[in-house]
Parts: structure tokens; sequence; C-alpha cells
């Protein structure tokens, strides 16, 4: 039976080998050895025992194949169809599919080619198909978000997948988390649309706008050299990008508010996943309503966790987050910081993790900023000391900040110090540093 139906897929192929050979595309010897391969390939996926595998390494076959006969024909200058081999790729893919419907992998190779192939139709269907048949897997609902928006220049269609993915994957917390940064991703290419139309600043010489054009295209997370062209010369934009920013909610960042409060509802009190948020919105730092969606992830944990290290640590950082050291605020922001922390030591039960994200955070500060004005540098020395003394002499120490204390020592030159204090920490945690 199944060399009955490898020799019926095999004779389809005849008519394409024997163009093949006509063209002088391919020699005989190789035909023959396309052939042979074709047909081991064909008894294998036909057998009872085939795998996934067997029709993902046959596709792949058959894609080099393609390639292979592409380059062939250019270089020949040959007029030749190339829809022959991307027709039988889809249907080794679609048998694959079929036979394996469960096999994400399968599918992603089979959109993936038809991405590749800009087979828009076979695309949509086979997305549609998957989607269908694997509505609980959050990897899919964000592939397709992605697609409509970037490829399709349709915010709405890539709204309406990640909504529908939520349906069925409510407790995902990367299909929230790809909802939010759609979202901003969108937001950042409005605003770039708006630079473009000279809505956000003064008119300037077409050199100038090319340079912050460029400046722009790398800050602006995801945001490559081709969205950049995309939003520039996408009309579909423009609508949006003329309205008032700061009332329109999918400008001022209501809707990424939104998404934030309801992945909150479904995961609650989950504090470390609320910082990811809060690290998401932190990327994308040039638009304004950045600042207000990152106070919103601090009010809500400092309101479901206030003794919890990581909200407090998010609220003392805050005032310093996108703040130059050199910049005239600076000194106000730190104070502000360093009261913080004073006030949340006294407030949180696990001193010891809020100890080591404020040692670990200005001890790098010191690191990458050697040029600090040195009244603040005594300031930041002064704290770090006083920490790092209390976390030992209350117990509050780890592996991890008797490290950042010995780097902190060895910063400032004093390594006799930094060896007593790294034969401290082998002593009282010797399992961690065998």
């Amino acid at each position: 039976m199944a060399a009955e139906k490898a020799r019926y897929f095999l004779e389809q192929s005849i008519p394409e080998l024997r163009e093949f050979e006509k063209k002088k595309i391919f020699t005989k010897q190789e035909i023959t050895a396309i052939t042979k391969k074709r047909s081991d390939f064909e008894l294998r996926i036909n057998a009872s025992g085939c795998s996934p595998n067997d029709f993902t390494r046959y596709a792949q076959y058959e894609m080099n194949v393609e390639s292979l006969y592409r380059k062939r024909i250019a270089r020949l200058g040959i007029r030749a169809r190339l829809h022959y081999g991307a027709r039988r790729i889809f249907f080794i893919l679609d048998r694959a599919t079929r036979k394996f419907p469960g096999e994400i992998p399968l599918w992603m190779q089979y959109i993936e080619f038809a991405k590749r192939e800009k087979a828009n139709g076979v695309l949509a269907k086979t997305l549609a198909a998957a989607l269908k048949l694997h509505p609980a897997k959050p990897a899919l609902w964000i592939y397709a978000a992605r697609h409509a928006v970037e490829h399709n220049s349709d915010i709405t269609e890539g709204r309406s997948y990640m909504q529908r993915g939520l349906r069925f994957c409510k407790r995902s917390k990367e299909l929230w988390r790809e909802y939010a940064k759609l979202e901003m991703v969108f937001v950042a290419k409005v605003f770039l649309r708006r630079k473009v139309l000279g809505i956000d600043q003064p008119k300037k010489s077409a050199d100038q706008m090319d340079e912050d054009e460029d400046e722009n295209m790398w800050k602006l997370p995801e945001i490559t050299g081709e969205d950049f062209e995309t939003a520039k010369n996408d009309k579909s934009l423009d609508t949006i990008a003329l309205e008032n920013a700061d009332t329109n909610p999918a400008l001022n960042g209501a809707l990424a508010i939104a998404i934030f409060d309801q992945a909150m509802k479904e995961i609650p009190r989950n504090v470390d996943f609320a910082a990811e948020f809060y690290d998401l919105f932190a990327q994308f730092h040039q638009l304004k309503c950045y600042a207000r969606l990152q106070e919103h992830v601090v009010r809500y944990c400092l309101e479901v966790a206030p003794k919890n290290a990581k909200a407090l640590w998010l609220g003392i950082e805050l005032p310093l987050r996108d703040v130059e050291t050199s910049d005239p605020v600076f000194p106000g922001r730190l104070s502000t910081a360093l009261a913080g922390m004073a006030a949340a030591v006294a407030e949180t039960d696990a001193k010891s993790e809020l100890y080591l994200f404020f040692a670990s955070y200005f001890t790098q500060l010191l690191k990458d900023s050697p040029e600090l004005d040195e009244g603040i540098r005594k300031a930041i020395t002064a704290s770090l000391v006083k920490y790092y003394k209390a976390a030992e002499k209350e117990g509050e120490t780890s592996p991890e900040l008797y490290a950042r204390w010995v780097e902190f020592m060895t910063l400032r030159g004093k390594k006799e110090e930094a060896e007593r204090i790294a034969q401290r920490g082998l002593e009282r945690y010797p399992q961690c540093f065998q």
C-alpha cells in the first residue's frame, strides 16, 4: 500500500522532471538522484511508522532543490515556471499537518514557508486551521497578531487575534505581555509618522529630518529600518497620527494600562509578573506616556504587596529611571531614592532581597560613571557602606550580596578589605563557592 502511494505521488512529478532535463536545468544524473531521494521520502512518509521528522526532512530537501532550481534558471537566463517547487512543498506540508495535526513545529514550518513565498491565501488558510486546532497555544496567537500588524498593517486585526487568544489562554503571561507590547510598538510607529508629518516638532531641513529619523530608528524597540520606512510611507497611520495624542486612548497609554489591569485581574498579586510590564514600558522611554505607565505599575505593586522587596525597589528606582547622572535634576532624584530606601528597609520583611537590589543598582552606577560628581559619589558610597554593613549585621546577606560588596570595595581601590569581605562570604556560604 505504501509503495503504491509512493509510486502515485512520484508519477505526478514526471512532467516537471522532464522539463528540467529538456531545458538542461538539471543533468540526467541529478534528476536520477532527485527521483531516488523523493522515492525514499515517499516510501518513508507513507509507511505506518513514519514520524513528523520524516515530513520535516522531506520538505527541507524539496526547499533545497527549489532553491538550486531558481539559482540555475537565473544563471542560465531561462524563462521557466517558478510555481512547481513551491506547489510540491505546500503539498508535502499539507499532508504533514493532516497526518500529524498536533505537531506545532510542522504547522510553523508550513506557515513560515507560505510567508516566505508570499502566498497570502495559503498563509491565511493555514494560520486559521492551526488556530482552530490549537486555540490554547499562545505562540500561535502571538504570531498571527504580529503578522497582521507587521505585514498587513492592520492593528485592528492584530488586536482581534490577541483578544481571541486571551479568551482561551487567560492566564498566559506571555500573551498578556505581548499584547501590551503590540500596543506600544503601534504607538511608537504612530509617533514616528507624526514626526514625518511635522506634527510633534518644528519643520526642519531634509538633512536634519534624516538625522532625526536615524536616531529614532534605533531608540524605539522593535522598530527596524524597514519599520521606519513603513511608518514613513504608511498612509493608514495618518488618521490616528493627526489626532490629539493626549486624549486618544490609543496614543496616551490608556489601552496599555487597560491591558495591564486586566492581566493583573487574571493573574493577581504577582509582583514579578507586574515587573515584567514595568521593564517592557521602560523600553519605550521616547514616548510621552511611558512614565505614566511605569507609575501605574508601581502603584499597583505597592498596593497589593506593600512589603514586597521587588515592589518597594521599583518605587525606589522609579525617580532615577532614564535620568543621566549629569542631569541637574539627578541630585534631587537621588535624594528621593535614598529616602525611599530608608523607608522601605523599615517596611519590608525581605530585607536581604531589598539590600541586594540596592547594592547591585548603585554599585553598577558607580562603575559606569567614572566622571560622577564627587559629592554625589560620596553620598552613594556612604549609603552603600551603610547597607552592606547593615545586611551583614542583621544576617540578611546572600552570596550575591557578598559578590557585589567585594566588587564595590575593589572599585574603591580597597583590595585588602575586599579580600576580608570575600573571606567572610566564603565562611558564611561555603557551599556556594566550591
